[in-house]
């Protein structure tokens, strides 16, 4: 979870520049997985709105935030297609006010919202979600800068990749779950 305080904590409370983190955040995975030659995406899921966050617990302290904003966040991602960006229309109109009011914003990136036009939001693993969960329709983001890397990796090369993983995985669990025995 990224986010930013309102002032005085944070001098420039910015939706835009949460969305170009996010769409960062896409690219540099990315760009890891080409380069490691391996499968691996994410998904980026981005709301506005208000919570509170504070230290709790005694023995093993931990900051944690509270507020209906979490679990409308923890569905935008879910939902969100791998190697995108997906915003609710709270942070969209959000994102669209600074634009056109803050002349200080910079515009090193063009976004777009493109509006979901599917009936249900559905995870990868298909729960469904209703748009009213997030406050209404979701959009994906879109840019004027190159979102994800064409990929230049054959998908056997992938595939054999991910089988020595698994191999080395399986080995791994196979040497632990011995090791226990002897505990």
């Amino acid at each position: 979870i990224a986010g930013m305080a309102e002032p005085p904590l944070t001098e420039v409370n910015s939706p835009y520049n949460v969305v170009l983190f996010g769409l960062d955040m896409v690219r540099a995975v990315d760009r890891w997985a080409h380069r490691n030659k391996v499968n691996v995406g994410c998904r980026v899921g981005i709301h506005h709105g208000e919570c509170i966050g504070g230290v709790v617990g005694t023995d093993m302290q931990r900051y944690h935030l509270f507020g209906d904003i979490l679990g409308a966040m923890e569905i935008l991602e879910s939902t969100a297609p791998e190697g995108r960006v997906q915003v609710s229309a709270a942070c969209k109109r959000e994102v669209e006010r600074q634009v056109k009011d803050d002349p200080f914003v910079p515009r090193s990136e063009k976004l777009d919202f493109v509006q979901r036009e599917e009936s249900k939001l559905r995870t990868s693993k298909g729960f469904e979600h209703s748009f009213d969960e997030v406050g209404g329709l979701t959009f994906l983001v879109t840019s004027n800068k190159e979102l994800r890397q064409p990929s230049k990796t054959p998908s056997s090369v992938v595939g054999h990749e991910m089988q020595k993983v698994t191999r080395i995985k399986a080995r791994t669990d196979t040497t632990e779950s011995n090791a226990e025995g002897y505990k």
